[in-house]
C-alpha cells in the first residue's frame, strides 16, 4: 500500500488536459499498484480471526487470567498438611559430641490445619472471583479487540470510497474546466470565468490528496491487526452484512438491543465476580476473629531419654484482643464490598447506555444513508443537466460550479452514512457482547445463537 504515499500531488496550474490525463493515470496507477501488493484476498472475518487469535493485548489478558488462577491452587494448599525435612549438623565446643546426639541429625516435620475458623476457605472462594473476573476481563478485551479490527476494516473500506469519490469529482470539475478554457480562448472577456473555474479545480484536488491522507492512515491502522500485504479494496463486506453474515443480524429495536444487556456481559460479569471476591474478603476477615487449630509433628531430642525421638502437638491459636485491628479489618472490608457493589451498578448503567447509544447511532446511519442515496442521486442528474445548460449558454459558470459542490457534498455524506451504518452494527454488536462470538475458529464461519428470536433482528 505504500504506493500511495508517493503520489505526487496534482498540479492545478497545468494545463487542463495534462491535467486531466496526469489525474487519470494517477488514480490507475494507484489501483493498479494496490491490486499487484498482494494476489490473495483478505475478508473482515480473517481479519478480525487473525487479531483475535495473536493480538498481544488478548495474549496478555489469558496470561493473567492463567496466572490468577494459580492462586486457588496456591489458597487450597493450606488445607493440606505441611512436610519439611531438617538436617542438621552438630558440634560442640569441648569438640565431644554426645552419642545419644550424634555429629548429624535429620528431623522431619509436618503440619495440618484442623481448624481456620473459614478464613481458608474464604481465601480460596476470594482467589475463584478473582479469578473468574480475570478471565471475564480476557473475554472484554477478545470483544474490544474485535471491535477495534472490525472498526479498522470497515474505515479501510470507508476511506476508499471517498477517496474514489474525490477522484471522480476532481475529473467532473476538470471537465467544467476544460469546456470554459475553450470558451475562454474564443472570448477574451471571459478569462475570469476560466480563473474561478481553476480555483475550484484546485480546491477538489486539494480534497483528494486529504482522502487520500486518510485512506493512508486507515491502511496503517489496519496494520496493526494485519502485518501481511494486502488487496486493493476490502471484500466480502456485501456478505459480512447479509442475513447469516458476521454483522447480518442485530436487534431491530432499541428494547430489543437493552434485553440483551444483561450480567451475562463480560464488563459486568467482571464486576459481579469482583463482588465475589470482596464478599469473600469480608469472610475472610471475620474469621480472624476464630481461633485456629493446628497438629504439628517432628523429631527432636528429649533430655529425659537423651535420644531422638517423634513429637506431637496440638497447637490452638486463640486471639483474644488485638486493639481492635480485626474490627478495622473487617470493616475496611465491608467498605471495599460496598465499593465493589457501587462498582457495579455504575457499570450496569453505562452498558445500558452504551447499547441505547449504538442502536441510536445504527438508526441514524441508516435513516442517513437511504435519505443520502436518493438526494445524491438527483444531485448527479442536475449537474449533468446544468452541463449541458452551461454549453449552450443557458446556465452560467457560477451555476455549474455551485451544483457540482453540492452534488459532491451529497454524495460524501450518503456514502458516508452508507458506511457508518456498517461501523454501528460492529459497535452495536460489541455492545451487546455478541461481535467476538460472530467469528468462529475457521474464517467466516459464524456461529448463530441456538434460539433467534427473528421478530426482533434485522437482515
Amino acid at each position: 500500500m505504500h504506493q500511495l504515499v508517493h503520489q505526487k500531488p496534482i498540479c492545478p496550474f497545468l494545463p487542463f488536459k495534462e491535467r486531466q490525463i496526469g489525474t487519470s493515470l494517477i488514480f490507475a496507477l494507484t489501483v493498479f499498484a494496490l491490486a499487484c501488493d498482494n494476489l490473495s484476498a483478505q475478508t473482515l472475518p480473517q481479519v478480525v480471526e487473525r487479531a483475535l487469535q495473536a493480538y498481544p493485548s488478548i495474549q496478555s489478558a489469558n496470561a493473567k487470567a492463567q496466572a490468577a488462577r494459580t492462586e486457588i491452587d496456591k489458597a487450597r494448599s493450606a488445607h493440606q498438611p505441611q512436610i519439611g525435612m531438617t538436617l542438621a549438623s552438630n558440634h560442640y565446643a569441648s569438640g565431644t559430641t554426645p552419642s545419644s546426639v550424634g555429629s548429624s541429625s535429620l528431623s522431619p516435620t509436618a503440619k495440618v490445619n484442623l481448624w481456620s475458623g473459614g478464613k481458608i476457605e474464604a481465601e480460596a472462594t476470594r482467589a475463584e472471583a478473582l479469578t473468574r473476573a480475570a478471565e471475564f476481563q480476557r473475554d472484554g478485551t477478545v470483544e474490544d479487540v474485535a471491535l477495534q479490527a472490525s472498526e479498522a476494516y470497515l474505515n479501510w473500506d470507508k476511506t476508499a470510497d471517498l477517496y474514489s469519490l474525490a477522484v471522480r469529482n476532481l475529473n467532473s470539475h476538470n471537465e467544467t474546466l476544460s469546456d470554459i478554457q475553450k470558451i475562454s480562448a474564443v472570448d477574451v472577456g471571459r478569462r475570469i470565468d476560466y480563473e474561478q473555474a481553476l480555483v475550484r479545480t484546485e480546491n477538489a484536488a486539494l480534497s483528494l490528496q486529504q482522502r487520500k491522507a486518510d485512506l493512508v492512515q486507515a491502511i496503517q491502522r489496519l496494520r496493526r491487526f494485519w502485518p501481511d500485504e494486502m488487496d486493493a479494496r476490502p471484500v466480502g463486506l456485501d456478505i459480512a452484512v447479509s442475513e447469516n453474515g458476521v454483522l447480518g443480524q442485530i436487534p431491530m429495536s432499541l428494547p430489543a438491543a437493552m434485553e440483551r444487556v444483561n450480567d451475562e456481559l463480560p464488563s459486568l460479569a467482571q464486576y459481579r465476580a469482583q463482588v465475589q471476591a470482596a464478599e469473600a474478603a469480608v469472610k475472610m476477615a471475620k474469621g480472624q476473629y476464630w481461633p485456629t487449630l493446628d497438629a504439628t509433628m517432628n523429631r527432636q531430642f528429649n533430655s529425659s531419654t537423651l535420644r531422638f525421638e517423634t513429637f506431637t502437638q496440638l497447637q490452638l491459636n486463640a486471639p483474644l484482643f488485638t486493639g481492635g485491628a480485626t474490627s478495622a479489618l473487617v470493616e475496611g472490608a465491608q467498605g471495599q464490598l460496598k465499593a465493589a457493589q457501587f462498582s457495579l451498578d455504575e457499570a450496569r448503567l453505562i452498558a445500558k447506555e452504551k447499547a441505547a447509544l449504538a442502536w441510536q447511532e445504527w438508526a441514524s446511519a441508516r435513516s442517513r444513508a437511504l435519505a443520502g442515496t436518493s438526494q445524491s442521486d438527483v444531485g448527479d442528474k442536475v449537474v449533468e443537466a446544468y452541463r449541458l445548460q452551461f454549453r449552450v449558454a443557458r446556465r452560467s459558470l457560477l451555476d455549474l460550479l455551485n451544483i457540482q459542490s453540492d452534488a459532491f457534498n451529497y454524495r460524501s455524506a450518503a456514502r458516508a452514512a452508507f458506511h457508518d451504518e456498517r461501523l454501528a452494527r460492529a459497535r452495536l454488536l460489541a455492545a451487546t457482547g455478541e461481535l467476538s462470538k460472530r467469528f468462529a475458529s475457521e474464517p467466516g464461519l459464524v456461529i448463530q445463537p441456538a434460539k433467534l428470536d427473528t421478530t426482533d433482528l434485522k437482515n
